[in-house]
């Protein structure tokens, strides 16, 4: 079966390691063309059927033209890689649809886990394309000014709790405190900062670790579901499937959809550390 047909754009000049477009000649047809303007001529001529955006800085004119490319081929698998970053960055690339968003220089493990999920959808999923939603999505003020904020400092402790204590019981009020803010101050300021409350979060967050722990094979899921905090095995399969759209048997058993791929690939930069 000829390996799947991937549209590399360079976005930018710069001087960068040839490792991610290396490692995915391992999986994919690969065809690199340099700048958004030479991509229709190259989508016309190659047929992908994955796309890259290879960006290294994020002016808003560049965030602009993947924005209207997603529009024109919302069927396509687009993965973004950049080496500029901040949180509303990402909130606003998955929310343009990327499939996933990955901050460079990304580890080969990385990299890989991602190909061969993304080659596993597009085999799976031959015939009519699938439109995906894409949703208008303002540009992020930081982006639009050409200049990513770091993270809020007071939500540092919160992210320091889930990631130190994701397989025990955390309580909001605990959190709160210990970013020093009332419960209130707290839950709207993670909120508005992460387009998640800290509940969904937390649980994005176990499930994406379980998720680790089933692909690697060194639990089944009743082990997975207890080992990152779920003490109802029926609870942790229900949660599962409501956040990645699959059963913990079937992902393990690599049952991949499109809509299933998708959501699995926004829980790979919350467990980017492992």
């Amino acid at each position: 079966m000829p390996r799947p047909r991937l549209l590399w754009i360079r976005v930018a000049d710069f001087a960068a390691t040839d490792l991610p477009r290396a490692t995915a000649e391992d999986y994919f047809q690969l065809k690199v063309c340099s700048g958004v303007q030479s991509a229709p001529a190259a989508m016309q001529q190659f047929g992908p059927q994955i796309v890259c955006f290879d960006f290294e800085d994020t002016p808003a004119e560049q965030l602009r033209a993947m924005r209207d490319f997603k529009r024109l081929h919302p069927s396509l698998p687009l993965l973004m890689l950049t080496a500029q970053h901040s949180e509303s960055l990402a909130v606003w690339a998955f929310r343009v649809r990327v499939w996933n968003f990955l901050v460079k220089p990304v580890r080969t493990s990385e990299l890989r886990a991602n190909f061969e999920v993304l080659a596993r959808v597009v085999a799976n999923n031959q015939g009519p394309a699938r439109a995906a939603r894409c949703v208008g999505a303002l540009m992020p003020e930081d982006v639009a000014e050409s200049a990513c904020q770091p993270a809020v400092p007071l939500l540092d402790a919160a992210v320091r709790q889930v990631e130190q204590n994701y397989a025990s019981k955390l309580r909001q009020s605990a959190v709160a405190a210990a970013c020093g803010m009332s419960v209130c101050a707290f839950s709207r300021a993670f909120k508005g900062h992460y387009g998640l409350t800290f509940r969904a979060y937390l649980l994005r967050y176990r499930i994406g670790r379980a998720r680790e722990l089933l692909r690697r094979g060194t639990h089944g899921a009743t082990e997975a579901g207890l080992a990152v905090g779920f003490e109802d095995p029926s609870h942790f399969a229900r949660a599962f499937r409501r956040v990645l759209g699959i059963s913990p048997t079937a992902f393990q058993r690599g049952e991949v959809s499109m809509e299933s791929a998708e959501a699995d690939s926004m829980l790979v930069r919350l467990v980017a550390n492992m």
